[in-house]
């Protein structure tokens, strides 16, 4: 082949790459919606991509680009993608005609990812609300409070240790601090399995589930940006979400467990139990085989493992960086300890208002699911995003966002928004949980079903730290914070260093209060070392 032949193959190839990557951007100008200008195969995503920004810049500056829109267009690379702004316009779409957006979008290819695509998350159709129905049960208060002492028995073995740390180990990176916390938390709580990560950094548990968990690498990030965007290259290099190991690992402790608890009777207080007995009252053509709950059981590992730590490092973070909101929350912690006797019960710490508002301020600030999304089922008619614009039609297979992050830092909502002020979750709760504009589990029906559960692991890890310790900024500390560039989740661009200082004069001792029982939870088994 000549030069010439050469040169005019490249050319050829070139312009149907550009046309491949251009078709689709001129699809929001053709409708008038709103919207930044893509460029060709990235859409507006490319600074992201590339790690110049944060996923949490790029909704701000897409969200605040036109503040009477009620909705503007969105190029997730290739894909137009609808984002709602009007809070009466989301309810309409995720409450009241939730029938044509049931479902997420596919984020991983079943083939790759068996047990992901086997959460709840990833499920469709009746499939979903059957599961949910089922799952729901293992959520309630109730149950919830059942699984309290086995949590506050993993916080205050670690609050006691952290409170020993030797001056020199005093600052450290939180998240790898307090994933030791969670990870015992959700291994008792969730399979059962008692795991001590603190004296032992390399059981499986931990070494496993930080391996399955961690979605805030850039690596994870691109496999997920391909897997919803470019499936067919996700199949041709398998470019897998899990790792096939760590997937064999989870399905085989909790299929073992199941078949050992039902061989031999076993009954135990945690969620793979729940998931049994509600298989055992089933109706007759209806339940879970045991495949389905040893990956539901995952789900809510992966669910809690990483997204909880983070979030609680986030509280850990703003309290440092605000240390009057710090001594007015372990005033409450204090309080609520000499009232009852040195001891933390579910009742009490459910009760403590300050604890709640710090939390919910932290979440309405950093919430660690940025945006939700919905795949339209049914075609789905929006009214005009402008007054004079006209009206659009939402296509079935078309996707929308719900941009959580800049609407609860948006000054229409919030005053102040880019201030840390819990006291606006204490003179206004109720109304600002209930007013459409603070949804850090996201919302209506497809609503994170693990919510309770995640916001008392925090709660009692929280309480038992700051009861004896106090977090503090120290010199690897990054403040203000900034966030990580090119990650779909939120995470520090540094580590989520902090120091951790002892009280001098804390109200109670972690070993007093274990040896008195404020955490008896059942030993049940004993998960191994990864030489």
């Amino acid at each position: 082949m000549d030069y010439l032949s050469i040169a005019l193959s490249l050319t050829a190839v070139l312009v149907a790459l550009y046309y491949y990557s251009t078709r689709k951007l001129s699809f929001f100008k053709d409708h008038e919606i709103p919207h930044l200008p893509p460029t060709p195969l990235f859409g507006n995503l490319g600074s992201m991509f590339a790690m110049r920004s944060t996923l949490y810049d790029l909704l701000k500056k897409m969200y605040f680009m036109n503040t009477e829109a009620k909705y503007i267009g969105v190029y997730e690379f290739q894909t137009p993608v609808i984002m709602i702004r009007d809070l009466d316009l989301i309810k309409s779409i995720t409450m009241k005609n939730f029938e044509h957006f049931a479902d997420h979008r596919v984020l991983v290819q079943k083939e790759l990812d068996p047990m992901f695509s086997k959460m709840l998350f990833s499920m469709t159709g009746e499939e979903w609300k059957e599961h949910r129905n089922m799952l729901s049960p293992a959520f309630t208060s109730s149950k919830i409070k059942n699984m309290f002492q086995l949590m506050s028995r993993c916080a205050v073995r670690f609050s006691n240790y952290i409170s020993k740390l030797p001056e020199s180990e005093r600052e450290t990176d939180m998240k790898a601090l307090l994933s030791k916390y969670t990870n015992d938390v959700i291994a008792s709580c969730v399979y059962g399995i008692s795991v001590d990560s603190i004296k032992e950094p390399k059981n499986v548990f931990y070494v496993y589930g930080r391996i399955g968990t961690m979605f805030t690498t850039f690596k994870k990030s691109m496999f997920l940006i391909i897997n919803r965007n470019l499936p067919w290259i996700a199949k041709l290099f398998r470019l897998k979400m899990l790792e096939g190991y760590v997937e064999k690992f989870f399905a085989e402790i909790a299929l073992n467990e199941i078949e050992t608890r039902q061989r031999n009777g076993i009954h135990r207080s945690d969620m793979l139990q729940m998931f049994i007995d509600t298989n055992n009252k089933k109706e007759s053509g209806k339940g879970m085989s045991a495949e389905s709950m040893a990956y539901h059981a995952f789900s809510f590992f992966f669910g809690g493992f990483d997204t909880v730590v983070s979030q609680t490092c986030f509280v850990a973070h703003l309290l440092a960086e605000n240390p009057d909101c710090q001594v007015r929350l372990q005033q409450e912690i204090d309080e609520a300890l000499e009232q009852n006797d040195g001891q933390l019960s579910y009742d009490i710490i459910q009760n403590m208002k300050y604890l709640d508002a710090v939390i919910n301020e932290t979440m309405r600030m950093y919430p660690i699911a940025v945006f939700v999304d919905r795949l339209c089922l049914k075609d789905f008619d929006l009214p005009p995003t402008l007054p004079g614009s006209k009206p659009f039609t939402i296509k079935q297979g078309m996707n929308i966002w719900v941009p959580i992050i800049p609407i609860q830092i948006d000054p229409k909502y919030y005053e102040n928004p880019e201030t840390f002020d819990p006291d606006r979750f204490l003179e206004d709760g109720k109304k600002i949980i209930n007013s459409g504009a603070f949804m850090p589990f996201g919302i209506g029906p497809r609503m994170c079903i693990g919510n309770r559960f995640a916001l008392i692991e925090m709660k009692v890890l929280l309480c038992h730290i700051l009861a004896t310790c106090s977090f503090k900024v120290g010199s690897q500390t990054t403040t203000p914070l900034q966030l990580q560039k090119g990650s779909y989740n939120l995470t520090m661009q540094n580590g989520f260093f902090l120091k951790i200082e002892p009280r001098k004069n804390p109200y109670y001792s972690t070993e007093v209060s274990e040896v008195n029982g404020i955490a008896n939870g059942g030993v049940n088994g004993v998960a191994k070392s990864v030489n």
